[in-house]
């Protein structure tokens, strides 16, 4: 799989977006307009009370936005602007809300008295469904906006808001044993306000536990409570993914394009799960419609052709990335032609195969690559021509052929434990590796029917292993795996 897909849920909010269904109203932050500074964090707070107060909307998500320009990178259709002040004793907050795509404001109201008495009336303007905020306390509110959580949830120990803000501070100054302890505590109490907050928390405690399957089950318990989160949608199909879990990625991704069609990362995510699943027609189906897009065009012919390959049918792979090359010989500096020449090899022919991975060398050493002869080395060592392998290697840069060679010499060791561990933590468009020498330890301990379900997918070329020395490895050691199983049938 190409190096970036995995940032595809990081780059979310920054994709095309045709004709949402969902409003995404990026609330930011209100203004102190008098020159009391008590109102100060009054005004820092406003944003954040009405976020929580619409989160669970069925058709809109709240966004916390620094600037204006952070909205439009969020996505956002709707913009919340506010201010504060005391009029005759009393808060009075004005709050305008404009269209993002026409810079037009299509609202303005005014709202006075107190904080949650006032902002309680804003929130129901943006969303007439909208919650209470999950502390009536006005103590806890205030501690909870000048950030001492701790003394919140001491003078209201079922502020929901006040625990997760509180583990997240934690978290992010690296005490993450302590957030799991804030996180669990709040989870223990049975009036917890409210249940949204609740499923936050254990989302929270599942990431920070690195507890895989239960981040799994706690996202798919906060995405039915939210279920307009598309970003939160990206999240399950990433858990779920992780589990090898495909249909149920795939399912995530299919929800994701109901509320905002023909998003880049909703169809090539979905095209990877329906791949990684075996569904190849179902995923070059998505992988069109993404490509459709012109700017993913290379990029859509380019992932139909890992659809294909990681399922065996390598002509079609050959094809496809023959195609994505001639789309744009710059894409990702030409690796579709080698990716064709692994296509070619597995199909039935190597002089072919040699062919273009020869056009494939050509490229690199025209792009001043010191690492070309490097990797024509590891061709010859991957299609199993291991003598020349070593021949090749004597003109890559030293130290980097002592140590290849060190590496084809003895092979890492199949730990069982550690390499499953590994492969749980891996994700499947990378496990190439981990996933073949896991399933080797697993044929060498007896258990070769989980071996034979490890080695169903082809791992795919270039699959950027965390070491390069380890990835012309994979390809001998896989082959090896289907012989041996399949004579053992």
């Amino acid at each position: 799989m190409k190096r970036y897909l995995w940032f595809v849920t990081a780059l979310a909010a920054c994709s095309r977006v045709e004709h949402p269904r969902v409003e995404r109203i990026a609330i930011l932050p209100f203004e102190n307009l008098s020159s009391d500074p008590s109102l100060d964090p009054v005004a820092a707070s406003a944003s954040a009370i009405l976020g929580e107060q619409i989160i669970g909307a069925p058709d809109r998500i709240p966004i916390r936005a620094s600037t204006v320009g952070d909205a439009y990178l969020a996505g956002a259709t709707r913009l919340v602007f506010g201010n504060v002040t005391r009029r005759d004793g009393t808060l009075d907050f004005e709050v305008d809300v404009e269209d993002a795509a026409r810079h037009k404001s299509v609202a303005a109201n005014e709202f006075r008295g107190a904080v949650l008495d006032a902002l309680n009336g804003a929130a129901h303007a943006l969303d007439p469904q909208a919650q209470p905020f999950p502390t009536s306390n006005t103590g806890a509110l205030a501690a909870w906006a000048r950030g001492d959580y701790e003394r919140a949830v001491a003078l209201d120990p079922d502020f929901g808001a006040a625990w997760i803000a509180w583990a997240e501070s934690l978290a992010a100054n690296h005490q993450g044993t302590e957030a799991i302890g804030v996180a669990s505590r709040a989870l223990d109490r049975p009036d917890l306000r409210s249940p949204i907050d609740r499923a936050r928390l254990a989302v929270m405690s599942a990431d920070l536990r690195k507890d895989i399957p239960a981040r799994a089950q706690a996202l798919a318990a906060l995405q039915r409570l939210d279920p307009a989160d598309t970003a939160l949608l990206l999240r399950l199909a990433d858990a779920d993914n992780q589990l090898r879990d495909f249909a149920g990625a795939a399912d995530a991704y299919r929800k994701m394009l109901a509320l905002e069609p023909s998003t880049s990362q909703g169809l090539l995510g979905l095209g990877y799960a329906e791949a990684f699943a075996g569904n190849v027609e179902a995923a070059r189906r998505s992988f069109e419609e993404y490509g459709r897009d012109p700017e993913q065009k290379t990029n859509s012919l380019d992932s139909m052709g890992e659809a294909y390959f990681m399922n065996g049918r390598f002509a079609d792979a050959q094809k496809y990335f023959l195609d994505a090359y001639r789309s744009n010989p710059n894409f990702i500096e030409g690796a579709d032609l080698e990716k064709a020449a692994y296509a070619q090899w597995l199909a039935g022919d190597l002089d072919k195969a040699g062919a273009l991975f020869s056009q494939y060398l050509d490229l690199r050493r025209k792009a001043h690559d010191p690492l070309a002869a490097w990797r024509a080395a590891c061709w010859d060592f991957s299609t199993g021509r291991t003598d020349l392998a070593v021949q090749t290697i004597a003109s890559a840069p030293q130290p980097l052929a002592a140590r290849q060679l060190a590496v084809w010499k003895q092979p890492p060791a199949l730990d069982p434990d550690r390499l499953k561990q590994a492969y749980q933590s891996s994700e499947p468009g990378s496990d190439g590796f981990v996933r073949t020498f896991y399933a080797a330890a697993l044929v060498q301990a007896g258990d070769r029917d989980q071996a034979r379900q490890l080695i169903a997918r082809w791992p795919l070329p270039l699959e950027n292993s965390s070491d390069p020395l380890v990835e012309s490895l994979v390809f001998p050691k896989f082959l090896e795996l289907r012989k041996t199983l399949d004579q053992s049938r």
